[in-house]
């Protein structure tokens, strides 16, 4: 079986309140974790005390797992580590068995959520953990963001939406841009909705440009149509409340948790201010209360084009730097203006100036791996098939890089 780019297709005006995808955007967890011994706490100590010295942050490798992070010099809110890359932000504490505090805070990355799965997210923590000598986990989320996307015409998305809302909050706020309406906020406390134009979020703000390909549609979006992202969010004590303890609660009722958002705790519907069995639900919203499916099929090939942005924006600004480098240059040297220059003669300027403000080779090479770590993204196939021909009695084809300079991880019996 081949992983195939999602079929791109063309939004017309009858593609009016279709829904393109749905899912978990955001997800917390609070881990609670036996550890067998201190072996990865002393790793992490000697790797910390590394990063506080030198004032960066360094590079760790998860024990006989291939994946890569940072770990920062400092700790958060009575966790002594934040270890970090880019599918996830982890807080770890160094006791080991569970106390009123979580052992550990993880929070996965949007892009992580929709490249690998929720599910194969927290499968891949789980077994790091377990690689790294932990005996007993039990995963519970700590905030959750639902979220389903839908066409939506323009005709539809206006100010006074906000005075059509049936909510058991009494707090709203609606976001302007050149006076028109960009999006919705509903709820302060537990349990809180937004309605956004994404298209617009992701120019103006996070620069997704892969969340096109979840769509499976072309990067433009006809004036007389917009994307509506509709997110419910629920934070720990509002998930207890509604039963939901452990990760599997989560993954086993979440259609039901989309339900009460939709159905119980916010609506949308005609005739603001009368009794409720005067008001109708507008036909956009029983779309939405329908529409979420409750299935998040992992999309592997999101991984180049969430680079892809990025290597672009780097390089603009780095092309940016040198030639304003270069003509630092050229002034220093009282060169005439308009004399050539060439890539070489940029090259051949720019490593004189690495020796002569003392950047050597292994400075670059840690700059590099420290970045390279921080934006690892998890092989999760790799990874999987790894695991595979270790259930067969094979040897394990992941091994630990021969120029990171860490120390071997003791095998558990």
């Amino acid at each position: 079986m081949t992983i195939s780019p999602p079929a791109k297709v063309k939004l017309g005006p009858e593609d009016t309140f279709k829904v393109l995808t749905s899912g978990i955007d955001s997800l917390y967890l609070a881990i609670d974790i036996h550890w067998e011994n201190e072996d990865f706490f002393e790793y992490l100590r000697e790797m910390k005390a590394l990063a506080v010295e030198t004032e960066r942050d360094q590079v760790i490798q998860f024990p006989q797992s291939g994946l890569f992070s940072v770990v920062k010099p400092y700790g958060r809110k009575g966790h002594q580590w934040i270890i970090e890359n880019n599918d996830f932000e982890m807080t770890l504490g160094d006791w080991l068995t569970p106390k009123s505090r979580p052992s550990a805070m993880v929070t996965f990355r949007s892009e992580a959520l929709w490249r690998l799965g929720p599910h194969e997210c927290v499968a891949l923590i789980g077994e790091l953990f377990r690689l790294a000598h932990a005996e007993d986990i039990k995963i519970k989320p700590s905030r959750v963001d639902l979220c389903l996307d839908m066409t939506f015409p323009d005709s539809e998305w206006f100010m006074d939406l906000i005075y059509l809302r049936v909510t058991r909050s009494t707090g709203s706020h609606p976001y302007l841009d050149n006076n028109n309406l960009t999006g919705i906020s509903i709820g302060r406390g537990n349990i809180a909705a937004r309605l956004y134009d994404k298209p617009f979020e992701i120019r103006r703000k996070s620069k997704k440009y892969w969340v096109y390909d979840i769509w499976g549609i072309e990067e433009e979006v006809p004036e007389s149509l917009r994307i509506i992202r509709t997110e419910g969010q629920f934070r720990r004590e509002a998930l207890r409340e509604l039963g939901i303890d452990t990760i599997d609660d989560l993954f086993d009722h979440i259609e039901k948790l989309w339900g009460y958002f939709t159905q119980k705790w916010l609506k949308f519907a005609t005739n603001p201010g009368e009794h409720h069995t005067m008001r109708k639900l507008l036909p956009w919203w029983e779309i939405v209360q329908n529409g979420f499916l409750g299935v998040q099929q992992p999309t592997p090939l999101i991984r180049c084009k969430a680079i892809q942005p990025r290597k672009k924006q780097l390089f603009a600004q780095s092309y940016g730097t040198m030639t304003s480098f270069m003509a630092c240059c050229h002034e220093e040297m009282e060169m005439p203006i308009g004399c050539s220059v060439t890539t070489s003669d940029l090259s051949r300027q720019f490593n004189m100036s690495l020796r002569e403000y003392g950047k050597s080779d292994f400075e670059l090479e840690m700059d590099l791996q420290q970045k390279r770590a921080k934006r690892d993204r998890a092989m999760a196939k790799m990874y999987a098939v790894d695991q595979q021909r270790k259930a067969l009695g094979l040897p394990s084809t992941i091994k630990l890089n021969p120029h990171s300079g860490q120390k071997p991880w003791p095998t558990k019996s």
